[in-house]
């Protein structure tokens, strides 16, 4: 019995489907509902101070003060909408005076990585969507940027810790998505790429080229053709990896009886 196609392939769900197509299954196809913990909510809480201060603000009113401001807004309003109480429901216990602490930290550390006042932001949270044929890209840039010189640059904030190499370049392969869908969308392709690490105020910043995203145009394609036969099939195998750790499926996965 074949499964229904996923509507759409993102940044994530390419590195989902090719980190564990079993996991991909459940997530993208079964919908299973995946529990909140603190670390995906400080990344959300991060993002959307972020939003707001490239945004709402224009640059010379981007200051540290103004950023903690933010804060307290949205965590104000996590707490009116239930957020805190459902993190509370799913972990336990969770000190949320460390997690506002910790919030905050990420915030104050991209004006290390960068000067705020020094960006104009064309846009943030900016959702593109093109098609391919019968594939669908589409994916939301945390920021997009004009530079002095006209060109642009694609922003993508990261709350964890500066992966290694090889993890590198996997994470660069999810902001060449954007650029991708920049070029499809826009008919621009930007200068740069940077991902922001705001845990080591550092930037990773990279070059994209019209052959570098062709190539990825064909990747995608070909990561679209797999997700369809899989579906037809009906065959999503399990990828036993040291990622097994982080999984929240696996309880679920058969690969791993009785856990």
């Amino acid at each position: 019995m074949s499964l229904p196609v996923p509507s759409s392939l993102t940044p994530s769900k390419v590195s989902s489907f090719r980190e564990c197509a079993y996991a991909f299954r459940l997530s993208v196809i079964d919908h299973v509902p995946q529990p909140i913990n603190s670390h995906t909510l400080k990344g959300t809480l991060a993002h959307r101070c972020l939003d707001r201060l490239y945004f709402d603000f224009p640059p010379q009113s981007r200051t540290i003060d103004v950023a903690r401001e933010i804060f307290h807004q949205v965590w104000d309003e996590a707490k009116i909408s239930g957020e805190l109480d459902y993190l509370e429901e799913c972990e336990g216990s969770v000190d949320l005076d460390e997690l506002a602490r910790d919030t905050i930290f990420l915030i104050e550390q991209d004006f290390i990585a960068e000067d705020p006042q020094k960006v104009k932001a064309l846009g943030t949270e900016l959702q593109l969507e093109t098609h391919v044929g019968d594939m669908t890209l589409r994916g939301i840039i945390d920021r997009l940027d004009l530079n002095p010189d006209g060109t642009i640059t694609v922003t993508d904030y990261k709350t964890g810790r500066m992966p290694g190499v090889m993890q590198e370049h996997d994470r660069l392969s999810g902001v060449y998505f954007y650029a991708l869908l920049c070029e499809q969308v826009l008919h621009v392709v930007p200068d740069t790429v940077q991902l922001v690490y705001l845990r080591d105020a550092t930037r990773i910043i990279s070059k994209p080229s019209k052959q570098s995203l062709s190539a990825l145009l064909n990747k995608a394609g070909a990561i679209w053709k797999a997700v369809r036969t899989a579906c037809e099939r009906d065959d999503f195998r399990p990828k036993p990896s040291r990622l097994c750790g982080y999984c929240n499926f696996k309880v679920l996965c058969p690969t791993h009886p009785g856990e």
